[in-house]
């Protein structure tokens, strides 16, 4: 059965521009937070994050509860709130979910995706092929990137991406990751992972798309990747 088209025209999914004083804050302390200018367990006194940033106490005290809901710090009491340390088993969830979120976005994504769109996904895995071959970490993953920013906002579900959008900065909080996501086998399994992805893409196989892309996060060789490169670093 074929999937029903979910594209409009007028639709746009992305970034959005901060309205208020409290979404600027809390930007602020999210980007800071996830830059590792604030480090994990690192106490946040409200007083001067308002003295720093010239404002009153409430919007940052407001910034603050959007952080602890979001996962980003901890509140363990009225003038007590640190940056949360992310743990492996935090990490497992974020994954999880992610893979979720991400293998329905993809499904969504499919009919929707039109013959420039698959060939810039085509294009991006054979880039991330030739940065896999010269060891180029950065530019293997910005092409992995581009791929799932393409399905995602394809999928035409702003809540989808606004989802994922926070946990890869929540992951970002993980501070062995960037160790993690350089080994050579890592690259290797999501290169080949993103390879059939691509193969499913192109035969507009929306079961196979959801599943390859679900497994892409969630599979449990996934899993035990993290556990070992946890266990070594």
């Amino acid at each position: 059965m074929s999937e029903k088209r979910n594209d409009k025209s007028t639709f746009s999914i992305g970034f959005k521009e901060p309205q208020t004083l409290r979404e600027r804050i809390y930007l602020h302390l999210r980007e800071a937070i996830t830059k590792s200018v604030l480090l994990p367990s690192e106490r946040i006194i409200e007083k001067k994050i308002a003295e720093e940033l010239n404002v009153s106490i409430t919007p940052v005290r407001e910034a603050l509860l959007q952080l602890n809901a979001e996962g980003f710090v901890e509140i363990k009491t009225h003038k007590n709130v640190v940056v949360k340390q992310i743990s492996l088993s935090d990490i497992a969830e974020l994954y999880e979910v992610q893979g979720v979120l991400e293998g329905f976005a993809a499904r969504r994504a499919s009919p929707n995706l039109d013959n420039q769109d698959l060939i810039k996904i085509k294009k991006l895995t054979e880039k991330m092929e030739k940065y896999y071959e010269s060891n180029n970490v950065e530019k293997f993953y910005a092409s992995n990137k581009e791929i799932h920013d393409i399905f995602l906002k394809k999928s035409n579900n702003q809540s989808i991406y606004d989802l994922v959008s926070n946990l890869n900065l929540r992951k970002k909080l993980f501070r062995y990751r960037v160790t993690f996501l350089a080994k050579k086998e890592v690259m290797k399994n999501a290169l080949d992972d993103h390879k059939k992805i691509l193969n499913a893409f192109l035969a507009r196989d929306a079961d196979t798309i959801e599943r390859l892309v679900r497994e892409h996060w969630i599979s449990d060789s996934r899993i035990r990747e993290f556990e070992n490169g946890y266990k070594k670093v």
